[in-house]
């Protein structure tokens, strides 16, 4: 089972997107939802406000007929008449109270909504019109409403739904009075006292309900200025019953700074409170709503937004998921296509078309993989151009540490026998087999090169009884500049096997060394046969395919010369890829502006130009200096 590995880019992508996004939208939601709820209360409460103010106005125009009837009661001349004074007389008695009570039903009849009116002089008699008669509750001069209106400055109380008032009836009645007043003296001559159906009070309080539990209260402030008056607030009329008690209200009503305002809401944490004050009727109107009634909207809306909530999560997720995705597979890519690289899959090429910084890194991973396939087929290259070298250096020798032994052996015999010349052949011979076996390293001195060189010409001149001169010319200062081994000799040993093997002359081989400003030069020219345009010409582009540095050149290059290797086993034939060996060893070791180059004519000889870098490094070896000139 696949380990799941949390350090990825893909998944530290995704945790972040993810995060991100769900920091974004749960923020974004709690603010939406924080927002809503606020706004739907607003409005809820703004809803009961204008419920509460519209029942104001309602009430305002009930009260201010009630008010004018109670003033038409009160100022009436016969009102005024019979309560100025007791009268004592049965029959006058008997008039007054026909015309009390004749203006009483009159008065009665222009309403609708009126149980009973009653009337109170100050010794006690009172005058009444009902519907229907009821028996007092008790001595009106010993009632508490009474005392209330006799305090009065004669405005219009309110008692409410008072239960009882003065008479005892079989329905609430909601009731209000105010204090009779002589037109002439402004003194007290009476109490009028109005009973009133409850029905349009209360289905006026019944519209500000807004669902079940609702309470709609009229409530009337506690007044402590004149004595015998209640001293706590009074609920006039109420729609709706509850056990509960609301401290809130009687906070708002004692609060003069709150009531002073039209309107009131209270932030109890479980019900919604509005009130409004009436001045002008001395009363507030409250409304009650439980908080749970519109809750069901809230949750309704809470489930609503859960489920976009949800979505929007779900959302969240997916583009998280893809963005990490998207960003990441390119990367993911890459780095696979690294593994394959590690190994050892150097075909690679990769073909990504992402943003513009992944595009530039694909396209640098492409360079770097196509520079690492070229280095490694450039090693290939330079350990086979070193192992033909070897070959070519050894192909005609077996056992090469014994043959130089040997060769010893046969050099101090003959020097026993005072046989130098032939000494001298043998010990040359003997070195240029050491030089040719030991390769622990592929770089020499030039010195060591022309030594090697000074060896093969030193045979070559025993052999061909000295027709063969060489002229060679290098400044001492450059004797110890390294080159790659066997650089010198194959160039020599070509000269002599094409160019001067055949001739009827002496032949002539100059080295000699050009000194410029980035370069060294060192010509090998010999004044042999030369070679024929054709051949030169496929020489030359031989060596051009040598600067591509491609590997299939050099196989297809290694093939042909296992097939001329086998048809010339002396391997004369196999000279033309010795020069191409050592061209291809000096390009890959110095660059494609260094090598040799090859001049000729046909019948005058042939120039080979070995062309090195100057700052070549300079071993700190010294050697015996090469004469300059003179014969082998």
């Amino acid at each position: 089972m696949k380990k799941f590995r949390w350090n990825t880019i893909s998944v530290r992508l995704f945790i972040w997107f993810l995060f991100s996004t769900l920091f974004l939208v749960l923020l974004l939601a709690s603010i939406f939802y924080t927002y809503s709820t606020n706004q739907m209360s607003l409005r809820i409460a703004e809803i009961a406000r204008k419920n509460v103010s519209q029942a104001a106005d309602n009430f305002n125009l009930l009260a201010q007929g009630y008010n004018s009837l109670s003033k038409s009661i009160t100022a009436s001349s016969d009102v005024q008449r019979v309560l100025a004074e007791d009268e004592t007389t049965p029959a006058l008695q008997l008039i007054n109270n026909r015309t009390i009570i004749n203006l009483l039903e009159a008065a009665f009849y222009s309403r609708n909504d009126l149980v009973g009116i009653h009337i109170i002089t100050n010794w006690g008699k009172v005058y009444s019109y009902e519907a229907a008669t009821h028996p007092y509750v008790t001595n009106p001069l010993e009632s508490t409403w009474y005392d209330e209106i006799r305090h009065s400055q004669g405005e219009l109380l309110w008692f409410g739904m008072k239960q009882p008032t003065l008479t005892v009836q079989d329905q609430p009645v909601f009731s209000f009075g105010r204090l009779i007043y002589d037109l002439y003296s402004r003194e007290p001559i009476g109490v009028l006292l109005i009973e009133a159906s409850p029905r349009p009070i209360l289905s006026t309080l019944s519209n500000l309900h807004m669902g079940a539990g609702s309470l709609a209260f009229i409530m009337k402030p506690a007044d402590t200025r004149y004595p015998g008056m209640p001293n706590k607030n009074e609920i006039l009329a109420e729609s709706g019953r509850s056990s509960e008690q609301f401290p809130e209200i009687d906070l708002l009503l004692n609060d003069r700074e709150a009531v002073r305002m039209s309107k009131q809401v209270d932030t109890d944490p479980e019900h919604l409170i509005v009130m409004e004050e009436q001045s002008n009727l001395k009363w507030s109107i409250v409304s009650v709503t439980p908080k749970s009634n519109f809750q069901v909207q809230l949750q309704e809306a809470n489930r609503y937004f859960l489920i976009v909530l949800c979505f929007l999560l779900l959302a969240a997720v997916i583009l998280a998921t893809i963005m990490s995705r998207s960003i990441s597979a390119p990367i993911i890519r890459l780095v696979r296509e690294m593994k394959a690289l590690e190994r050892g899959q150097l075909n690679t090429i990769v073909e990504i078309r992402s943003f513009e910084e992944m595009n530039y890194l694909v396209a640098n991973f492409n360079q770097m993989v196509s520079r690492i396939k070229q280095l490694v087929d450039r090693v290939r290259i330079v350990t086979a151009s070193e192992k033909n070298a070897q070959l070519y250096a050894l192909q005609s020798q077996v056992n090469p540490h014994f043959l130089y032994n040997t060769l010893d052996m046969i050099y101090w015999e003959l020097d026993d026998r005072k046989n130098d010349k032939l000494g001298d052949v043998i010990l040359a011979l003997s070195k240029m087999f050491r030089y040719s076996s030991e390769w622990h390293h592929s770089d020499v001195t030039l010195q060591e090169e022309l030594d090697q060189t000074h060896n093969y010409l030193h045979i070559i001149q025993a052999r061909s009884g000295g027709r063969l001169q060489i002229d060679l010319n290098i400044p001492d200062e450059w004797l110890q500049v390294q080159i790659p081994k066997m650089t010198l000799q194959p160039l020599i040993e070509n000269a002599v096997v094409h160019g001067l093997s055949k001739l009827d002359r002496s032949g002539l081989i100059s080295v000699h060394m050009e000194i410029g400003e980035q370069d060294l030069q060192i010509r090998i020219q010999d004044n042999g046969s030369g070679i024929s345009y054709p051949k030169l010409v496929d020489l030359q582009k031989t060596l051009e395919k040598v600067m591509l540095l491609e590997l299939h050149h050099f196989e297809e290059e290694e093939k042909n010369y296992r097939v001329m290797e086998q048809a010339n086993p002396v391997g004369t034939a196999s000279a033309g890829i010795g020069l191409v060996n050592v061209h291809r060893r000096l390009v890959l070791k110095f660059g494609a502006l260094y090598g040799l180059q090859i001049t000729s004519e046909q019948g005058s000889g042939t120039t080979i130009t070995i062309t090195l870098p100057r700052d070549i490094p300079v071993s700190s070896m010294v050697h015996d200096p090469v004469r300059s000139g003179g014969a082998l």
